[in-house]
């Protein structure tokens, strides 16, 4: 029986298994950060050959480690296709005009939708919202419905915003950069909203009560 593979949404790291591992060995994040691409695995005769591993000098992950990070799910959509992946790269860079960025794995379903459309939902999550990261963080877009049972609406833009959120942003890309394994997009932000005041998810909280 073929053994199948999580791949880190945050570096890409591949990891062969019947389960995600606990901790990602490259950049930290935990298991609710690997997606299923059991499916995507390429034939051997096509399959691209290993990334040269990068030696990051001492001192560089654990001071990267104490870098603060926020939880979101980031959402796009493509004509009839919606998807959404769970990032802790987003950051504001602008209050006027309002602009966002993001990080997304090139690899990444809803890297692809927000490269056709442009588009890209980003719901803000509470204290409360672990379940949603695990929903959206541990599987592929591309093999499952992430939304199944997942209350939502449609928000002006067409992207999906998720309804148990703290507060929520749409935004348009203006802007990408290559940064290797990821893209990162510079959003104008279109819309957005408070929806509750509640605290907002931060990685460590969500480490430290999963």
């Amino acid at each position: 029986m073929e053994q199948k593979r999580w791949r880190c949404t945050v570096c890409g790291y591949i990891h062969v298994g019947d389960t995600p591992p606990e901790v990602c060995p490259v950049c930290g994040v935990d298991s609710s950060f690997f997606e299923d691409v059991t499916d995507d695995t390429p034939a051997a005769e096509d399959a691209a050959p290993p990334a040269p591993k990068v030696d990051i000098p001492r001192g560089i992950k654990p001071a990267l480690f104490k870098i603060s990070y926020g939880l979101y799910i980031v959402t796009s959509v493509n004509g009839d296709k919606i998807n959404g992946q769970c990032a802790n790269t987003v950051f504001q860079i602008t209050s006027e005009p309002a602009t966002v960025a993001i990080g997304i794995n090139k690899s990444n379903y809803t890297h692809e939708l927000i490269q056709a459309s442009g588009l890209v939902g980003i719901s803000i999550l509470g204290q409360q919202g672990h379940d949603l990261v695990r929903n959206f963080g541990y599987r592929s877009g591309r093999e499952a419905d992430k939304f199944a049972g997942i209350s939502y609406h449609t928000g002006g833009s067409g992207v999906p915003i998720l309804e148990n959120c703290v507060a929520f942003l749409e935004g348009k890309v203006a802007q990408q950069m290559d940064c290797g394994t990821h893209t990162l997009f510079l959003l104008d932000v279109l819309a957005g909203d408070l929806v509750s005041d509640s605290e907002p998810m931060t990685y460590a909280y969500f480490r430290a009560t999963k």
